[in-house]
């Protein structure tokens, strides 16, 4: 990592949880990211000449690829379901990206109160107020491929394939409803490079078990996601018992990441999605 990515993730850090920002804060971090990507050295010439092949391809030998219905979009920021459209193209400044969806497995929502956030803060975590669908579901990423690089933009729980006609903000105990286009970003803070979807009842079997089993978070964590690991970016799927907990790399590592609730023309969940903060979406 550059001392520029670096100095990307201590200034997140240096803000408390809960966390809300202005459209202006907001944008001068995002000008700190793109400088640091675009002042990464140049790769030697072994290196590009090893990723001569498109992304894309190199991906779809190494993963099982979601394959989505394509569709246009019925609700903004319209990136959050094009990113999953596989090979869909964005350019943001001077950058050209290609995302491809990887399928990671099925959650267990069991109770249909679902937690995202750090794994370091599992033991505290309070799941979102928002009463989700019960059963298994896909689990899916967003891989973004750019300048020889790919990172996972966006997380999400693929509850149905009903097109998303709104967006709102996934909801802890206290906050309000506003707009994801207002002043206010509801997020979680990430100190680990590393984020995770699990259902409440999962997540307090797992703290039950932790007291007697000092190495279960390092075989949840860091032994499944080294099965799983690729180019800048991992992901891992842990059972245990009945549960089970997902885990995924957040973009570019530390910061804070806002997490959304997609619903259909009928009011029904279809969709829960945490950004990773690549793209400026919210600029209008």
């Amino acid at each position: 990592m550059t001392r520029s990515i670096l100095l990307f993730a201590v200034i997140l850090l240096a803000a408390e949880r809960p966390f809300a920002q202005t459209p202006q804060q907001i944008d001068s971090m995002k000008a700190v990211f793109l400088k640091a990507i675009k002042n990464m050295p140049r790769p030697s010439d072994s290196e590009l000449k090893a990723h001569q092949r498109q992304p894309p391809p190199r991906v779809m030998d190494s993963f099982h690829i979601a394959y989505v219905r394509a569709y246009k979009p019925q609700a903004l920021p319209t990136l959050f379901e094009t990113a999953f459209f596989n090979f869909a193209t964005l350019k943001q400044d001077t950058m050209s990206f290609v995302f491809v969806a990887i399928d990671i497995g099925e959650i267990n929502c069991e109770t249909g109160k679902l937690i995202a956030c750090d794994p370091i803060g599992m033991r505290d975590a309070r799941p979102f107020v928002q009463q989700f669908p019960v059963g298994h579901f896909p689990v899916q990423l967003s891989v973004a491929a750019f300048d020889g690089q790919e990172r996972v933009a966006f997380s999400r729980i693929y509850f149905s394939d009903q097109p998303v006609v709104k967006w709102e903000f996934a909801l802890d105990s206290g906050q309000r409803k506003v707009s994801i286009f207002s002043d206010t970003l509801y997020s979680y803070g990430v100190d680990g490079g590393m984020g995770i979807f699990i259902d409440e009842k999962a997540n307090q079997a797992f703290t039950a078990l932790e007291k007697g089993d000092n190495y279960l978070f390092e075989r949840a964590f860091a032994d499944e996601m080294n099965k799983h690991d690729h180019l800048s970016w991992q992901y891992g799927n842990y059972h245990f018992q009945e549960h089970n907990v997902v885990s995924f790399t957040t973009g570019f590592g530390d910061g804070h990441y806002g997490t959304y609730v997609g619903y259909d023309k009928d009011g029904r969940i279809c969709r829960l999605l945490t950004d990773f903060g690549l793209f400026d979406w919210w600029k209008k």
